[in-house]
């Protein structure tokens, strides 16, 4: 029986990867969500097979991530899948976690960065583990302000939305290469522009009145978005394959600035400052 531990499934393309999963596997599902009484209306209407542990979590609170952890080492002694699926698109005007952390980086780079960190004991006790982060194409139009990684002092939000996109492939790329040699490996994907609340929330106000269009003939269906992380989240496919990004279950080129190692190192260091947790020297 796989031990999966999944965020970002109450709403968008992760309600279908979760369902997917759940007919697919034979697992104990672990979801990390702030909303249980959401997550229960869910569930009610569209029950699961698999046993699911629902255990409440705040992504932009490090202190309740540490707490979720805590809870899910009481409950199994190794985890075969990672996912790492809770994001965000924020207001306007710049907002900030419960850390006081820029809530876009909080929620897109830092969650993941401790949460992860926090899992890998469990995940190395697997004999075979993935992590799977969800990136975006929207990659490419990041612009990064070393001195400024939250945008403090000229903030937009789809900026940061970008900028948190290109971070989930360099954290990808850089785990994969502290992991080299382990039995862990971390890929990340692009759902593509999917139909979900954050599309909408996403869109361009000036260009409201398109929206309809775009939903109905650009978009894709939840179930699609979902497609190449469940692909990704089968154990017995890539194997070897690590730090890589997919799309369409294929990996894909990224931009010039997602290769960058040296970006990639900083990225590392920052998040490791602001989020006060050191990964151990060695991780394998």
């Amino acid at each position: 029986m796989e031990k999966i531990v999944i965020s970002g499934v109450t709403s968008g393309f992760g309600v279908e990867w979760l369902y997917e999963l759940d007919v697919k596997k034979n697992a104990e599902i672990f979801v990390l969500a702030r909303n249980e009484n959401k997550f229960n209306a869910l569930i009610k209407h569209r029950p699961l097979k698999n046993k699911v542990h629902f255990i409440e979590c705040d992504f932009s609170s490090l202190k309740s991530i540490e707490s979720a952890v805590g809870k899910i080492i009481l409950l199994t002694e190794s985890i075969d899948l990672l996912i790492n699926n809770a994001g965000v698109w924020s207001g306007e005007n710049i907002e900030f976690s419960q850390d006081g952390v820029e809530i876009t980086f909080a929620v897109n780079q830092l969650a993941p960065y401790f949460l992860t960190g926090k899992l890998l004991p469990l995940l190395k006790k697997s004999p075979q583990s993935k992590i799977v982060n969800t990136a975006s194409f929207r990659h490419s139009d990041a612009k990064i302000d070393k001195n400024d990684i939250e945008l403090r002092n000229n903030f937009n939000a789809e900026l940061a939305y970008c900028n948190s996109k290109l971070f989930s492939i360099l954290f990808t790329k850089h785990l994969a290469r502290r992991l080299s040699g382990s039995t862990v490996s971390v890929n990340c994907f692009d759902p593509g522009i999917v139909d979900t609340p954050m599309l909408k929330q996403s869109f361009p106000k000036k260009l409201s009145f398109l929206y309809p269009l775009v939903r109905r003939f650009i978009a894709r269906p939840p179930k699609k978005g979902a497609e190449t992380g469940v692909f990704l989240s089968n154990l017995e496919t890539n194997k070897g394959i690590s730090g890589e990004y997919f799309k369409d279950n294929k990996v894909k080129k990224v931009s010039v600035l997602a290769e960058n190692e040296s970006m990639a190192e900083w990225l590392w260091h920052q998040s490791r400052e602001l989020s006060g947790y050191a990964y151990p020297d060695s991780i394998q």
